[in-house]
């Protein structure tokens, strides 16, 4: 018996989806590193917090009108938390703009950033799903 059983290749009818489900997380992870930039470490001066919370919010938005794009039977339910996710996170930028009015510390401004970007690890368990499901195309055979 093999240890490892080789997943089914990704089928042709579901590549677009994978395209899409690919752009999504890439634009999650723009808007969170812009997020985590407003965050007060290091020497270097942070952005301003609605910089990041705007950047966040235009992430979210792009996100959402995507969605609809990689919504798979076989994966159904975690495309359902990713779009928990986003209104979780969504939701959660107004308190971070209200902490970060009230105070410029960081482990205030981690504890209300990690509102925004926690959920957002749906994103990494969809990924997940995925691979557990097919073998993806490569980015080179990225139309």
């Amino acid at each position: 018996m093999a240890l490892f059983s080789r997943k089914p290749p990704l089928p042709p009818e579901h590549h677009a989806a994978w395209w899409s489900f690919l752009d999504c997380a890439a634009a999650i992870e723009a808007g969170r590193r812009v997020l985590l930039g407003t965050l007060p470490t290091g020497r270097v001066e942070p952005a301003p917090v609605p910089v990041g919370v705007e950047a966040m919010r235009r992430s979210i938005e792009d996100v959402r009108s995507w969605m609809p794009d990689w919504d798979l039977a076989e994966i159904h339910e975690d495309w359902q938390d990713a779009a928990t996710a986003l209104d979780t996170a969504e939701a959660a930028l107004d308190a971070l703009l209200e902490v970060a009015a009230e105070t410029s510390e960081l482990e205030h401004l981690l504890e209300a950033t990690t509102g925004v970007i926690g959920p957002l690890d749906a994103f990494a368990d969809a990924e997940k799903a995925w691979r557990r499901n097919w073998a993806p195309p490569r980015d080179r055979d990225r139309p």
